[in-house]
């Protein structure tokens, strides 16, 4: 009898066990499943590309898409190989050859090495490849839209040569596309700026392009018919930091998706007071330390009103012009009593006590919290937040 239930209990603990390798191995193969379940899709100039095999997955945050379907897409002649246990699978087109190893995170783009995030790999049998990288290389645009309910992503582009040709300014509106040029107050391009289509109706559901070498961006609009804003930002490194500056439009109306846009950028941090970029400027904020007047008690009390600041730049300003020397009186902001819309740069600053009929004293001056009291003060502009750049003062009569 004992032994019975000795084998019993051998025969439930074995089935138990099978039971959680079974359960183990369905939850790894789920996982491609999952992620192709999430609504992803994938259009092609505008047209939804279909995978009869295998479905794009999602893996570690890189899209992974089957590798012929797509390359044929594309009009690349693809190839495939397994020599001693080494496959790669690649693809020719108008001199151009893209080529992948499985389970590498190195791959080839016209012989030039290429690191990948997440490498080529087998799934299901199905060969799955990085759709970024395979497109970017290929000259095609990619943008990555979260809509609410799953993801779209649009591959656009295309030419005789296979490419993309990046094209704005004073172009035809397309619909479904928003386009155009940053640049700086000389018309000169700006590359690298972060250009964003804000969705206006659903959250958290925008649409991001970087502009290229020439200054453009174009950002297809994977919801057409919903209403869109445009904003872009630059980061520039001066001095061993970095400011952020947020721009604006010339054309700051919302728009729909249907019509699509033209928004172009100006980068204008120290020609006149601009109109499209309301973070290009600084404020020098100052605070007066004197509560008493140290010539007498009897004295009324330093009015801040009557401190000039001067400040002279100390080389060439955040956008590489060389600035010029600016004096006058503080003013009341939401941010504080100082200098409004100063071209951001390096300046040194001195201070003077100015009353009407006496000779100006100049004033001792420090950075907010420093120790020690001087006669004049270099120093460059520190980013409170992104798009708000400030120097803080104090000063005292000597």
């Amino acid at each position: 009898m004992n032994r019975l239930k000795d084998r019993r209990g051998v025969v439930l603990k074995k089935s138990v066990r099978v039971l959680f390798v079974i359960m183990l191995f369905m939850m790894l193969c789920w996982q491609p499943v999952a992620a192709a379940s999430t609504g992803l899709q994938v259009y092609y100039n505008g047209e939804l590309l279909t995978f009869e095999d295998a479905q794009p997955v999602i893996r570690e945050g890189s899209t992974l898409v089957p590798f012929r379907p797509l390359f044929e897409t594309l009009g690349f002649q693809v190839k495939w190989s397994d020599t001693g246990g080494v496959r790669k699978a690649s693809g020719a087109k108008g001199g151009l050859e893209i080529e992948l190893t499985l389970d590498s995170t190195k791959a080839k783009a016209n012989g030039k090495s290429v690191e990948l995030e997440v490498p080529a790999q087998m799934i299901d049998g199905i060969t799955m490849i990085p759709l970024r990288f395979i497109s970017e290389n290929s000259g095609y645009e990619v943008t990555f839209i979260d809509s609410g309910n799953g993801f779209v992503i649009n591959i656009e582009g295309g030419d005789e040569n296979g490419g993309m040709t990046r094209q704005g300014g004073a172009e035809t509106v397309e619909p479904g596309i928003v386009k155009g040029r940053v640049t700086d107050a000389q018309g000169k391009p700006m590359e690298g700026a972060e250009v964003v289509a804000d969705n206006q109706l659903i959250y958290n559901s925008n649409a991001i392009d970087v502009t290229d070498v020439n200054g453009y961006y174009r950002i297809p609009l994977g919801m057409r018919a919903t209403t869109w804003h445009a904003s872009a930002k630059i980061e520039r490194p001066y001095n061993g930091k970095s400011y952020t500056f947020n721009l604006v439009p010339d054309n700051d109306n919302p728009f729909t998706g249907d019509d699509g846009a033209i928004r172009n950028f100006t980068w204008n941090a120290s020609g006149a007071k601009p109109e499209g970029c309301y973070s290009c400027r600084g404020r020098v904020l100052f605070y007066m330390m004197d509560l008493m007047n140290p010539k007498g008690l009897t004295l009324p009390p330093p009015n801040r009103e009557d401190v000039e600041i001067t400040l002279t730049p100390d080389g060439p300003l955040v956008d590489g012009s060389p600035g010029q020397v600016i004096k006058g009186h503080g003013t009341n902001s939401p941010d504080g009593f100082g200098m409004q819309d100063v071209p951001l740069g390096r300046y040194t600053i001195i201070a003077s006590y100015v009353l009407e009929g006496e000779q100006p004293v100049q004033m001792k001056i420090r950075k907010v919290r420093e120790n020690k009291y001087a006669d004049s003060l270099t120093t460059d502009f520190t980013s409170i937040t992104s798009g708000i750049h400030r120097i803080e003062i104090e000063l005292k009569l000597p």
